[in-house]
């Protein structure tokens, strides 16, 4: 937070910095010999960058949501494989509940923190999840086809291993660099393009051009913070999996034999 307030005030200082050496360089009668033209001019250029900002946005929020309900569909996953266990014998329930404790433990302890400091090298972090592959494919063999749980079993499983690649990605994928010089470019020009009007007075000239800096610096922050959905002041938060890994730890009852 205390970064985004130093951002949004550098833009600001910015381009009162920039106003103030147009208002002392060029004549304020030539700015007003081309107001009107400048008007037209400026109503293109606003309306552009807007459409083009509001599109980037929508689209970020809507990976945000993606990499929010992903994250519950893992957790999600991760309880209904430990309650499917519970009916399995003794050695398969004991072997894939630990394993999807420790699953959990390391995604809440380990990835979590790993991710908000934006390292998402899934190379680290798959031992544990071919662990789990393997003592659920190995209690589905010594059990054939007597028991229907253990396909439903594999569907979670499986669902589990999609929910968290997804969230991988949707965590490690970013706004291409040509598309924020795009939105950058377009600020600066956005913002100077309305110190070509002739307003008399000084300070209204100021408040104007410093509420535009701070609402284009406040989305594009917005934009960075959706694109970065495991960091920063909106980070998700791995309440989902603490939930599930509590209520595994604390015992789901064993009716196995």
């Amino acid at each position: 937070m205390v970064a985004f307030v130093v951002i949004i005030l550098a833009a600001v200082v910015s381009s009162l910095v920039g106003l103030l050496v147009v208002r002392r360089t060029v004549p304020h009668d030539r700015l007003a010999r081309h107001t009107d033209i400048a008007g037209y001019v400026y109503a293109v250029i606003g309306v552009i960058y807007a459409v083009i900002l509001a599109q980037v946005v929508v689209a970020a929020w809507e990976e945000y949501r993606d990499a929010r309900a992903v994250a519950d569909d893992e957790a999600t996953a991760v309880l209904n494989l430990a309650r499917l266990a519970q009916v399995w014998p003794d050695e398969d329930r004991e072997r894939v509940g630990s394993a999807l404790s420790a699953y959990a433990h390391h995604v809440v302890d380990t990835e979590w923190p790993a991710m908000a400091q934006g390292e998402f090298d899934e190379s680290l972090h798959t031992t544990l999840i071919h662990e789990l592959w393997q003592a659920v494919n190995e209690a589905g063999t010594r059990a054939g086809n007597r028991d229907p749980t253990y396909a439903t079993a594999l569907q979670q499983l499986d669902a589990l291993d999609g929910a968290r690649r997804s969230r991988v990605l949707l965590g490690e994928s970013g706004l291409p660099e040509a598309m924020w010089l795009t939105l950058i470019i377009g600020a600066i020009v956005t913002v100077g393009f309305s110190y070509l009007f002739a307003v008399d007075d000084d300070w209204i000239h100021a408040l104007m051009t410093a509420s535009l800096a701070t609402l284009v610096a406040l989305l594009l922050l917005l934009q960075y913070q959706l694109e970065t959905p495991f960091a920063g002041v909106s980070a998700i938060e791995p309440t989902a999996m603490e939930l599930v890994r509590d209520e595994i730890d604390a015992g789901l009852g064993t009716t196995g034999g």
